[in-house]
């Protein structure tokens, strides 16, 4: 699918909607929020609920598989399959896999980036370093060879659901395979590849330098950035954002921002209210494109990001650009006057201290914090600059203990968070409806 204008993109999303609500099962209890079809298409997109995923484990396949689609003769065939997202315990779901729209969407949004799209082309050879809680049979906690790991150009380096427990000798084989892989593209969870940097540089040993990296899965500290700088001081460093659910949803460009694959994907921007934060900062909903077995309209991602309102230096312009993402929804924190404090907030105060490996903040009642931290081998971390600067940025009257840790383990998801809350509040009572 190729997208040569406004009017086109228009056009396919008109098409998207009109599809969902005549033929997908799910979406004939939407049809009664529907304008219908003589208002603009964003009215007719906005008035719509979201879609969440709970709804997508309390339905997939058959809600979201149009009727003119046989899902068991599809599965039959190979054509699809079903396969299971990473996310946390409770927003686990499946979704059924079609692996030709996967790859187009990726090639898609490789273009989004000066370069990555000589590199992504369907034929590279690529490393991916992340959980082995991902979706695909070759994802698995244990011990595989490398051969078992091996899928065509992709090789699949981690076999440890917690990367806090990697040993010299699993970090030292990932290594080696790099090195022998040699791979174009090394697609990495941040948090992960941070570890392996670390003890590369502490033992001395060189990494495989590919032509890029591509971040993806989880948030990026500052911290994480700054280690792999110093492993990889030359290869670009870009973050790719999507979903197992979505597809490739956004990449960074060269200039830093963030572009929207239009040709696969519609995205509703839902900001804050003003009482919340500042209404550039809103939550995503996203509306899949093109995807012939699958029909996800307005789906929460479950991330928060940050519009950008100027024109990028870049030159692209089609859908919308954002300056930055800045971590999950779940994952905010408050300040103590209500003010929602996101991960990337808190990580601008924390994660430029260079005597830190890793942190996160809890949030255990509106006025008491509890900062975890794990000290760099031989440093100490100053904690009275850092709980001035928590202090500062969540107000003078939070309580705030420093608590030092030998370690922070990674949720069951097998992802690492920088914050978590364990106060009562609700998501809905921060976001305003307006169409944006």
């Amino acid at each position: 699918m190729h997208l040569a204008s406004d009017s086109e993109y228009r056009a396919e999303i008109t098409r998207a909607l009109n599809h969902a609500l005549d033929h997908v099962p799910f979406y004939q209890r939407w049809k009664p929020d529907d304008p219908g079809t003589g208002h603009p298409v964003e009215m007719r997109y906005s008035a719509l609920p979201r879609l969440t995923k709970k709804d997508i484990r309390a339905h997939m396949p058959k809600g979201f598989i149009p009727r003119e689609k046989d899902f068991k003769a599809g599965v039959e065939s190979g054509e699809v399959e079903l396969v299971n997202t990473s996310g946390t315990t409770e927003d686990r779901s499946s979704i059924v896999w079609y692996q030709p729209w996967w790859d187009d969407s990726e090639h898609a949004a490789a273009t989004l980036h000066t370069g990555l799209d000589r590199v992504i082309n369907g034929r590279q050879r690529e490393a991916v370093l992340t959980t082995p809680l991902c979706a695909g049979t070759v994802c698995h906690v244990g011990d595989l060879p490398v051969e078992e790991r091996t899928l065509g150009r992709l090789l699949f380096l981690n076999q440890q659901a917690d990367p806090c427990r990697w040993l010299p000798r699993d970090m030292d084989r990932m290594i080696q395979e790099l090195d022998h892989f040699r791979p174009e593209l090394l697609e990495a969870d941040p948090a992960y590849l941070a570890i392996l940097c670390r003890y590369a540089l502490e033992q001395k040993k060189s990494l495989f330098r590919p032509r890029f990296i591509s971040l993806t899965y989880e948030f990026p500290s500052r911290l994480h950035y700054r280690q792999m700088r110093r492993a990889f001081p030359d290869v670009p460093l870009l973050s790719s954002y999507g979903s197992t659910e979505t597809g490739h949803l956004l990449t960074e460009c060269e200039q830093g921002r963030f572009h929207q694959n239009t040709r696969f994907c519609h995205l509703d921007f839902q900001p804050l209210k003003p009482s919340s934060g500042d209404p550039q900062v809103g939550r995503i909903l996203v509306t899949t494109l093109g995807n012939p077995w699958v029909s996800l309209i307005r789906f929460d991602v479950g991330d928060l990001v940050r519009l950008e309102t100027r024109t990028c230096p870049c030159g692209r312009t089609d859908g919308l650009t954002l300056s930055r993402i800045l971590g999950r929804l779940r994952d905010i924190t408050f300040t103590e006057t209500g003010r929602v404090i996101t991960v990337d907030e808190l990580d601008a105060t924390v994660g430029e201290t260079n005597t830190l490996v890793t942190y996160q903040v809890e949030q255990t009642d509106p006025r008491d914090l509890i900062f975890h931290y794990v000290s760099a081998p031989g440093h100490h971390p100053p904690l009275p600059t850092i709980q001035a600067g928590l202090h500062s940025l969540y107000g003078a009257g939070m309580r705030i203990i420093m608590r030092a840790e030998v370690a922070i383990p990674t949720e069951q998801s097998g992802k690492f968070r920088l914050a978590r809350n364990t106060t009562t509040w609700n998501p809905e009572d921060l976001f305003t409806t307006r169409m944006a």
